[in-house]
This record gives structure tokens, C-alpha cells and sequence, in this order.
């Protein structure tokens, strides 16, 4: 390895929380002009590891080196002051204002009568979005823009701040195909300026492609620093889970039942224009599509989030318009979004009461919810999807990402839905949790209800869907009957409009 700058120096870092020691005297180097992945299964530090480099965290053991100075312990303000800028996997922005305002959050240019200089904000981040080639625009709302492109606003942030050492978490869990290219063409741009990247991701496969080293957290500590040529994506499954996980396979198809939900005609605002198709009882139905493909707002239809413009939704055959997600809900219809920590979890409520938020009634007494009820009825889903919580009543917020997806889903067993609305159920989890949620929506399909979901990983779909329709620019361009029969590369160039 040649003898790089070294930027960040991670000394022996421990933390705990109440009942769980989540990082135990981990150590690593970040040099400049290096992409260095962080892996590690659900719960085994990562994100709270990159939180202390950044200040969000206080260790209770350990010290952390930058610019040749050593600190037992950084702040969010002193972590910005030395170089060191964070893109979390959720992200840090205020919905309410414009990319530019974010941008400059907290560092506003002033003009000579100590106002706000709009104009200058607006300049200047139109240069750096155009230096970077990203696709928003200084204007833009940032609560208005999708995921993916709230993703670009907070590392153009980042980038403001002229960061030595940039964390990135998570930074493509959004993304689609072409985004995560545009991605990786930022962060390799980036690197070659001299910037250190440490790179959280579940996805080892860009993790291979991206990153010169990878280091391996397992139940908190540091099982091992790697050159990225020396190691292959079974090496490093296996020393994050600490046993070899068997590959996983198609699942075995079932005949499905008669029609549950009828699409005609549709047309949503956003961009969708007269698709219609059928989803059977005992089925999961596949939705591909690239941004901008009408995939998320068919999705949000049928919740009852958006009004449709044109066309029919029907229910077992009667026409379903709901007036939101609870109401859908009473319908037997759940939505499980994306985002789910802005849109599907409460996050400062204890994780059970998740569980039974959208059907409190079959753990109340008299209109009061009764504690011991609620634990004793959520104690079968907490054992079933394997849910690791410090304590019973820990709340949500706590969890790790693979947890509270883990939350999301027992929320859709206990609300008794047939039908579940998708939105990208695996995104941020590490391998094992994946096949975990895959075996759970099988049982869910062979258990009699019909799920309609859409991801951005094209093996997932292949992996799990009876069928898949595929979008491209609001209308729907191709029906795979069987998707054993197809590739990865076949179903993205139909995504593509190939």
C-alpha cells in the first residue's frame, strides 16, 4: 500500500447503550484520497461509530486523531471546524426550506445591510451543483424532491463545508441504477481530490467496486481491515456474520387465487398515465421501474396519499378510493413506505406501540391500552422476526435500521392486512436480515395475502415475485410472467425502455 496521508486515526473507541455494548475498542485509519467501506451486519456499530467521528455521539472509552490533534471527543461544530462532514442514512435537512437555504444553513451570506443575500446563495449553489452535475436546482423545495435527490442535497452540504473527511451512510440506499452511477462517479471525483470517504454500506457488491479497504464490524468490534483486491464477497458475508450464509435462491412459485385488487385506466398526477393490471390473492407482484417511472406514486394511490387523476381502483371487486392510510387500513390495504422513519415509524414511541399503532383496539380495555396486553400480543412477532431491542418498552429510535424495518413489517402482521403495499422493504439491511424479510414475505404470500411491491433491486424482484410489471415514464411498457426466465440485465433494460 503506498504511503498515503493519513486523515482520520480512530483510537480504540468504546460505547454503550443501556443493555448493549455497541462498540467495543474499535480502531481504523481513513487516508487521504481513500475510499474506506464500514460493514457489518444490522446493529453491529457502524452508524454509531460514524456518529462519533462526526460529534453527534460521545464515546465513553477511546480518542479520535485529525490534523495531527488528538480529541477524547468531538462536537458536531468542532467535527465541522476540523474537516469532518457527515451525509447520514437519515438525512439532516429542513424540509420546509430550498436546496440553497440548506446549503447554507447556519452560514448565511449577509449583504451590506446584514440581510440574507439571496441572490448570492442561489449563485453560488448553482456553481456546485453544476461542478458536481447533480440534477436539482437552487429553488427547489427540498420537502418536494424525491429521496434520491434529497441524497444529493445533503452531500452537496457536505461539500459547502470544503470537508477533509466525508462520512457517508448509506449513501446509495435511495438510489436507482443510473443514480448510483452518478454516484460513484461524485465519490471517485472526490477521492481524486483528496478527500478520505468512509463508506457505510449493506450492499457488498459496490462496496467491491467503490472502495480501496473494508473493515468488518461484528457485534461491535473490529473483526478486520482488508485491501478490497484480496477479498471476495463470501469472505466478507461470512466475517460479518461470523458463520458462511448459504446463497440465496429463487423461491418456489404457487398457483394464486382469484383477483383482489383491480387497477383500470390509471392516471396520477407525477407522471402516470392509463396503466392498469391485476393482483391475485396469494401473490406478490413485482413493480420495476427507474425514477421518474410512476412506480412510487401508483404506490401511494392505492394507499389513499394521492388522489388519482383518471381511472378506477377496485377492491375485491367494489370500487376503493380511501380517504388515507388509515383508512385503508380499516380496508384491509397497508402501506409500508420507503422512508420509514419519516412516513412509517414513530420513532420516539417505544417499538411495541408501533407494532399495534395502526390497530390499538386489540390491545386497549374500555379505550385504554393496556400494557401488558399490547406486550403479550406483540411478543410472538418480536420472536419471529428475531427484533433485538436493548429492553421491551426501548424506544424505536434505538434501534438499528434493520430492526426497525424489522418493526415495520410485524406492524403489517398485527394489522391483520390483506394486502401489503411495498415500498422498497430491504433497503439498508445486511444480508442475513434480507433473507430474513424475503422467507417473511413468502409466508406472508403462502399465508393468503397479496403484495404489491416495488424495489429498486432488480435481483430482489427476481428472487421473490410471481409476476413483475415493469414502468418506464408513467406508463406500463412490459408484464414478466415468469420471472425465473429473466435476468438482471434483461429487467433493467426494460426498466430503461429497452
Amino acid at each position: 500500500m503506498p504511503e498515503w496521508e493519513v486523515l482520520l486515526s480512530v483510537n480504540e473507541i468504546s460505547k454503550s447503550f443501556p443493555g448493549i455494548l455497541a462498540l467495543d475498542s474499535v480502531s481504523l485509519m481513513l487516508y487521504a484520497g481513500e475510499v474506506h467501506a464500514l460493514i457489518g451486519a444490522n446493529g453491529a456499530g457502524k452508524s454509531t461509530l460514524v456518529k462519533i467521528i462526526a460529534g453527534a455521539l460521545q464515546p465513553d472509552r477511546g480518542s479520535i486523531t485529525i490534523g495531527g490533534k488528538t480529541f477524547r471527543a468531538l462536537t458536531p461544530l468542532l467535527a465541522r471546524k476540523v474537516g469532518i462532514a457527515a451525509v447520514y442514512q437519515e438525512q439532516q435537512l429542513v424540509p420546509d426550506l430550498t436546496v440553497a437555504e440548506n446549503v447554507f444553513l447556519g452560514k448565511e451570506p449577509k449583504t451590506a445591510f446584514g440581510r440574507v443575500d439571496y441572490r448570492r446563495m442561489l449563485a453560488e449553489t448553482g456553481e456546485l451543483i453544476q461542478t458536481y452535475g447533480l440534477s436539482i436546482q437552487p429553488s427547489d423545495t427540498v420537502g418536494e424532491l424525491p429521496l434520491a435527490q434529497r441524497q444529493e442535497v445533503a452531500i452537496l452540504k457536505a461539500l459547502k463545508e470544503q470537508a477533509k473527511v466525508l462520512l457517508l451512510d448509506e449513501p446509495t440506499a435511495a438510489l436507482t441504477g443510473p443514480q448510483v452511477t452518478f454516484m460513484f462517479r461524485l465519490i471517485e471525483q472526490l477521492r481524486k481530490q483528496g478527500i478520505g470517504i468512509l463508506y457505510i454500506s449493506h450492499h457488498i457488491d459496490e462496496i467491491l467496486s467503490v472502495a480501496q479497504r473494508i473493515t468488518v464490524l461484528r457485534n461491535g468490534k473490529n473483526v478486520g481491515t482488508f485491501l478490497t483486491q484480496d477479498v471476495t464477497k463470501e469472505m466478507l458475508v461470512e466475517k460479518m456474520v461470523g458463520r458462511r450464509i448459504a446463497k440465496e435462491s429463487s423461491f418456489p412459485r404457487e398457483p394464486s387465487g382469484g383477483v383482489v385488487l383491480e387497477v383500470q385506466h390509471l392516471a396520477v398526477d407525477g407522471g402516470v398515465e392509463n396503466v392498469s393490471f391485476l393482483l391475485r390473492e396469494r401473490e406478490i407482484l413485482g413493480l420495476s421501474g427507474a425514477a421518474g417511472s410512476g412506480c412510487r406514486e401508483i404506490l401511494r394511490s392505492i394507499a389513499g396519499l394521492l388522489s388519482p387523476r383518471k381511472g378506477q381502483i377496485k377492491l375485491f371487486g367494489k370500487p376503493f378510493r380511501p380517504r388515507g392510510t388509515a383508512d385503508a387500513i380499516q380496508q384491509g390495504v397497508l402501506f409500508m413506505p420507503e422512508d420509514m422513519r419519516k412516513e412509517g415509524l414513530v420513532l420516539p414511541l417505544p417499538f411495541p406501540r408501533n407494532i399495534t399503532l395502526a390497530k390499538l383496539q386489540k390491545v386497549t380495555s374500555r379505550g385504554v391500552i393496556v400494557p401488558a396486553k399490547e406486550i403479550q400480543a406483540v411478543q410472538p412477532y418480536i420472536a419471529s422476526l428475531r427484533i433485538v431491542a436493548p429492553s421491551l418498552w426501548a424506544e424505536t429510535r434505538v434501534l438499528s435500521g434493520g430492526n426497525q424495518r424489522k418493526v415495520l413489517l410485524a406492524k403489517a402482521l398485527f394489522t391483520d392486512a390483506r394486502i401489503w403495499l411495498l415500498e422498497d422493504p430491504t433497503q439498508g439491511v445486511d444480508v442475513e436480515t434480507r433473507q430474513e424479510i424475503h422467507r417473511l414475505l413468502i409466508e406472508a404470500r403462502n399465508g393468503g395475502r397479496s403484495i404489491l411491491l416495488f424495489s429498486s433491486d432488480l435481483e430482489e424482484l427476481l428472487t421473490i415475485s410471481d409476476r413483475i410489471v415493469v414502468m418506464h415514464k408513467g406508463t406500463l411498457v412490459k408484464e414478466v410472467d415468469n420471472p425465473a426466465m429473466v435476468t438482471a440485465q434483461e429487467l433493467l433494460s426494460m426498466t430503461l425502455g429497452g
